[in-house]
């Protein structure tokens, strides 16, 4: 194996690691304020919390990008296996 692929498997490792590691790290906690009146009476409140943190999202996009250069290297690997075949002269 050449010292590029070696290189480009070791780098999509290092991504793949790096995207679960950003899923895996805890969201923004919730501050609740507690008012003694209702500010507006037709309007639902939602939380300044996302439903899905920043890091998460970041995280599934590295891990989207390591797998695109896992499959592109699985391609390289077994197309390259597969040269053109010459084919022999048939003889009469």
């Amino acid at each position: 194996m050449k010292i590029g692929l070696a290189a480009i498997i070791i780098g999509a490792g290092a991504l793949a690691v790096l995207g679960l590691v950003l899923m895996l790290l805890p969201g923004p906690t919730d501050s609740f304020g507690w008012f003694a009146y209702q500010p507006v009476g037709d309007f639902g409140f939602v939380g300044g919390a996302p439903l899905v943190p920043a890091s998460r999202l970041w995280g599934l996009g590295v891990l989207a990008v390591a797998a695109a250069i896992g499959a592109f290297v699985a391609g390289w690997v077994l197309g390259k296996g597969r040269g053109r075949q010459e084919r022999e002269p048939r003889s009469s």
